[in-house]
C-alpha cells in the first residue's frame, strides 16, 4: 500500500519512527489445550489455554530481531441451583528485542539502553504487545492500554502485558418479548501494558498512575510519563442467545484511567492534557472469552 505524499495532512517529521515500514520474518508456533464443555460458545466448565511464540530473526529475512511469548488461560466453574457460572481469564505477554530499530541506525543507538530510548527498540509498532477492547481489558478502547506517544497521546504498546478478567455469568431471566434468551454478567477487568517487562510485577499493588502531575505536561515540551500501574474496570453486560452465538453488549467504568500530554492533535488545538475515558461501551458477537 502506498500513500501519495501530497495528500498527507500532517508533517512528515510527526510520523513516529516506530511506525516506519520494517520487514519482519521468522517462525511462529501456537499450542492450545481445550476442555471446555459443552462448547466454546457457552462453556460452563473446563478450561482453555493457549501459548503463542514468535521469533523474528535476520536468518529468516527479518530486518529486526526480537522474540515474544503470549499466553492465556481461561477457566469456568458452574455452581448453585440456578447454575451461575464464574469465568476467569488471565493473559501474560512478554517480548524482548535483540537488535535496534533499522529506521534509526546503529550509530544513533550506540551505548543507549533499548528500554530507555523507545526509538532504538527493535520491535516495530504493530508487533508490540497491546491490550484493551471487547475481548481484552474493557476499561480501555481497542489497544488503548499502556504507554502512549507523548506528542499525540496515541497508544504505542509495550514489551509486557498482563490482563485478568473475572465474570459472574448470571442465569437467564424471563423478560417480556425475549423470554429467557437474555442473561446478564458482572465483570471486573484489571491489568495494563508495560514499556519494560521488569515493570509488570512491581505494578501489581499500584492502583494510581505514578507521578501523574508530570505526565499531564501541557507546556508543549515533551516530558516523561509513567504508565506502570494496574488499571481496574468494573462493568455490566448482557448476552442475547442466537443460533450463531450470543450477541453481546458490555458497559464498563474504568476506576483509574491514565492521563497523558497531547502536544499535537492535528486539529490545531493548543497542547492540553488528555485522559482515557472512564466509560466504555462494547458491542460484539460471542462471549468475551
Amino acid at each position: 500500500m502506498k500513500v501519495n505524499p501530497n495528500s498527507l495532512q500532517v508533517s512528515a517529521d510527526l510520523i513516529p519512527l516506530l511506525s516506519q515500514p520494517v520487514r519482519v520474518g521468522g517462525p511462529s508456533v501456537t499450542w492450545f489445550h481445550d476442555t471446555r464443555s459443552p462448547g466454546p460458545l457457552n462453556a460452563v466448565k473446563g478450561q482453555y489455554s493457549t501459548v503463542q511464540g514468535f521469533v523474528a530473526s535476520s536468518k529468516f529475512g527479518s530486518q529486526t530481531d526480537f522474540w515474544k511469548l503470549d499466553g492465556t488461560n481461561s477457566t469456568y466453574y458452574q455452581f448453585g441451583k440456578l447454575k451461575y457460572v464464574l469465568a476467569r481469564e488471565t493473559r501474560i505477554g512478554y517480548e524482548r528485542a535483540s537488535g535496534v530499530n533499522p529506521n534509526v541506525g546503529n550509530e544513533a543507538c550506540l551505548g543507549v539502553l533499548l528500554t530507555t530510548n523507545p526509538s532504538c527498540n527493535a520491535i516495530p509498532l504493530p508487533e508490540r504487545l497491546y491490550a484493551g477492547g471487547a475481548n481484552s481489558h474493557r476499561g480501555f478502547p481497542i489497544n488503548g492500554a499502556g504507554p502512549r506517544d507523548l506528542q499525540t497521546g496515541f497508544p504505542v504498546g509495550g514489551s509486557a502485558a498482563f490482563v485478568n478478567t473475572l465474570e459472574m455469568r448470571l442465569p437467564p431471566q424471563t423478560l417480556p418479548l425475549v423470554g429467557n434468551s437474555v442473561n446478564f454478567v458482572i465483570f471486573h477487568d484489571m491489568g495494563n501494558v508495560f514499556q519494560n517487562a521488569s515493570d509488570m510485577f512491581p505494578s501489581f499493588t499500584r492502583f494510581h498512575q505514578p507521578n501523574k502531575q508530570t505526565c499531564a505536561n501541557v507546556s508543549g515540551i515533551i516530558g516523561t510519563c509513567n504508565f506502570n500501574y494496574f488499571s481496574h474496570a468494573v462493568g455490566l453486560g448482557a448476552r442475547y442467545r442466537t443460533p450463531v452465538g450470543p450477541i453481546r453488549v458490555d458497559f464498563s467504568y474504568n476506576l483509574n484511567p491514565p492521563v497523558y500530554p497531547i502536544i499535537y492533535d492535528f486539529n490545531n488545538s493548543p497542547p492540553h492534557e488528555g485522559q482515557a475515558s472512564h466509560f466504555n461501551f462494547f458491542f460484539s458477537i460471542g462471549e468475551s472469552f
